[in-house]
């Protein structure tokens, strides 16, 4: 083979691995944030969405990937102003939950938990198909 045509297919492996990863990473982000996810509604005292009548953590959801790849959490669907209110307003007393829950649920997620473990497995995919090409 030719350095030319040893460059042509790096090349092609390169731009195959390139699209592989624009399908995994949004994938693997969504299994990310469905952890964060459960465990925000898992409302404890000192942790999690407020709970009172649960109304709150029902509407907590994962949506995404869109056409950017990104991944959004959020809480409230028609009731956005309250979930607003109940995540800002830091003199709210909650025995159940806390202000902040969002903020809070990503600070207190594991980059080395059991989602971002499946999350990099789905994400290397590529890398692996690279290899056996």
């Amino acid at each position: 083979m030719t350095t030319r045509q040893n460059f042509k297919a790096a090349a092609a492996k390169i731009e195959a691995m390139a699209a592989d990863f624009q399908r995994t990473v949004p994938s693997g982000l969504r299994i990310i944030g469905e952890e964060i996810l459960t465990d925000v509604k898992s409302s404890r005292a000192g942790a999690g969405v407020p709970k009172d009548t649960g109304a709150l953590a029902s509407t907590g959801q994962v949506t995404g990937p869109d056409d950017r790849g990104s991944v959004s959490i959020s809480f409230g669907g028609v009731a956005a102003a309250y979930a607003l209110v109940q995540h800002e307003k830091l003199s709210y007393i909650h025995p159940l939950g806390e202000a902040r829950y969002l903020v809070r649920g990503v600070e207190r997620w594991q980059s080395n938990g059991a989602s971002v473990q499946k999350a990099l497995k789905l994400m290397l995919l590529p890398v692996s198909r690279a290899k056996t090409r």
